[in-house]
């Protein structure tokens, strides 16, 4: 990790998002174009994977590395990204977008300063892993940029809730498989060895805590902008309605002054005029 060739890698990928961030803008790519273009590019990812991480099986032929199974973090967002690209515009989609912006840019950058296939350019996964990632942080960043996605308060808490489920269903996921030596998510042991903060050094239940800690203070500090952003809005928002209505009121009561001061004067004249 951190490598002369791992270096490398992130700056390919560091050019690739800066490129297709320019691109998206100055073509103005839609939501759909964004969609059919992240699933082009998943579409060549599995396949790669697929046809890589095929393995013998126990009564002749091959089939599927259940390690490679899409259970990651960032393998779930796949099937997010197909309801995106082709679901039903609703509570639900805007949902997932706010999911998927969150958590894909998040597991994208992790997933590329981490890499978990190496770091060698001949080796078929290493690029199908940087430039998936790569493109699932370009993604996810548009979602945010282009502002599909909404990342309020009842976003943060929709998150939290859907990691931990997510989280739940893994560690049933990873008991399942065990006899495959599974780890999705890398809530059994740690992506790499050697890691300064998640390692096992302090046993499996300090690493278990600080992976949970670690996604929810990450999330919470992701968020906490969009928070502020939100409540500002409202509290503005809420004050203009309260200024609105109090010259509403000056204005009634003004007219109501003027209707008052008229009929005196027509009384007035009235009188005089008898």
């Amino acid at each position: 990790m951190f490598t002369t060739k791992h270096f490398i890698w992130i700056g390919i990928c560091i050019l690739f998002i800066l490129i297709m961030n320019h691109y998206a803008k100055k073509e103005d790519f839609t939501l759909q174009n964004a969609c059919y273009f992240f699933m082009f590019i998943c579409l060549l990812s599995e396949t790669t994977k697929m046809m890589s991480d095929m393995i013998p099986s126990t009564h002749g032929g091959m089939h599927l590395n259940p390690q490679s199974l899409p259970f990651h973090i960032c393998s779930i967002l796949l099937f997010i990204a197909a309801y995106i690209t082709f679901g039903k515009d609703g509570p639900l989609k805007q949902k997932m977008i706010n999911f998927f912006a969150v958590v894909g840019t998040c597991g994208g950058i992790a997933a590329i300063l981490i890499p978990t296939y190496g770091v060698e350019f001949n080796v078929a996964n290493v690029y199908q892993c940087f430039m998936y990632h790569a493109t699932l942080t370009w993604f996810s960043l548009y979602l945010i940029r282009f502002k599909h996605a909404n990342l309020g308060m009842q976003a943060f808490k929709d998150n939290l809730v859907v990691l931990f489920a997510l989280l739940i269903f893994n560690l049933y996921m990873n008991s399942i498989l065990s006899v495959y030596d599974t780890n999705f998510m890398f809530i059994v042991r740690p992506p790499l060895e050697g890691l300064p903060f998640l390692n096992l050094n302090h046993g499996y239940y300090i690493y278990l805590f600080r992976v949970i800690m670690l996604g929810v203070i990450g999330l919470s500090l992701f968020h906490l902008p969009f928070i502020v952003k939100e409540r500002k809005l409202s509290s503005s928002h809420t004050t203009g309605q309260a200024v609105r209505h109090t010259a509403v009121q000056i204005h009634i009561n003004s007219a109501l002054n003027y209707i008052g001061l008229v009929r005196i004067l027509g009384l007035f004249l009235l009188v005089f005029y008898l």
